[in-house]
């Protein structure tokens, strides 16, 4: 079966970016971070958005095994995010998520699947998207800035949580992850010219059996 590969990419990239503004845009307001919207009426379209983007993860089919493993390994984790919420920002419960654990036990869960979703999609834009399979390309040479930009810029946004407490620090600090992520798998969907595609790849790219 051919599967639109770029398309794919693209997909995972604007879901990723888009995911932030869609949770203000439902709720009306910015929520202290983008998780804590698992205990607002946005809940059911940030667990499709983000199940989708986690799904999407699982699905693609690098060009090399470790490719697929890193991938689905944050797919993984991205679904993990959504099954155990964070702590609830406004008032204290029991039992949260899917599977009504312990809202502390909920929010460890939830804490070291986000680092592992990051973390592995920051690895993979640094050194898998890097790779080529023969001489480089003057675009692909600057799509690998983006692609070690992009996972430099995952992992930096989390310096912001060293800030001073405000009231949108977390929902910022994941917004530029996202953003970063998303500019990554955009660069790496090779159809757009304002990131540097090439004709030539973009053609043996789009499909892929």
């Amino acid at each position: 079966m051919k599967i639109n590969t770029a398309r794919l990419r693209a997909m995972i990239g604007w879901l990723g970016m888009l995911l932030p503004w869609i949770v203000v845009l439902l709720t009306g307001s910015f929520p202290p971070s983008i998780s804590a919207t698992w205990y607002t009426n946005a809940c059911t379209p940030f667990m499709i958005i983000l199940g989708s983007a986690a799904f999407l993860l699982i699905s693609y089919k690098g060009y090399e095994p470790i490719d697929d493993i890193i991938l689905t390994c944050s797919g993984i984790a991205g679904l993990m995010i959504c099954l155990f919420p964070c702590k609830n920002p406004w008032e204290e419960l029991e039992k949260v998520g899917t599977f009504l654990v312990d809202m502390n036990v909920s929010h460890i869960v939830h804490s070291v699947s986000a680092i592992l979703f990051f973390g592995l999609l920051a690895y993979n834009s640094m050194f898998l998207f890097t790779k080529s399979s023969g001489d480089m390309t003057p675009n692909k040479k600057i799509r690998n800035i983006i692609y070690k930009v992009s996972g430099v810029g995952m992992m930096a946004s989390f310096l912001i949580l060293l800030l001073p407490a405000f009231p949108i620090k977390v929902w910022l600090t994941e917004t530029f992850a996202l953003f970063f992520f998303g500019i990554s798998f955009l660069t790496k969907a090779e159809i757009y010219p304002w990131l540097f595609c090439d004709p030539r790849e973009t053609a043996a790219s789009t499909t892929k059996k």
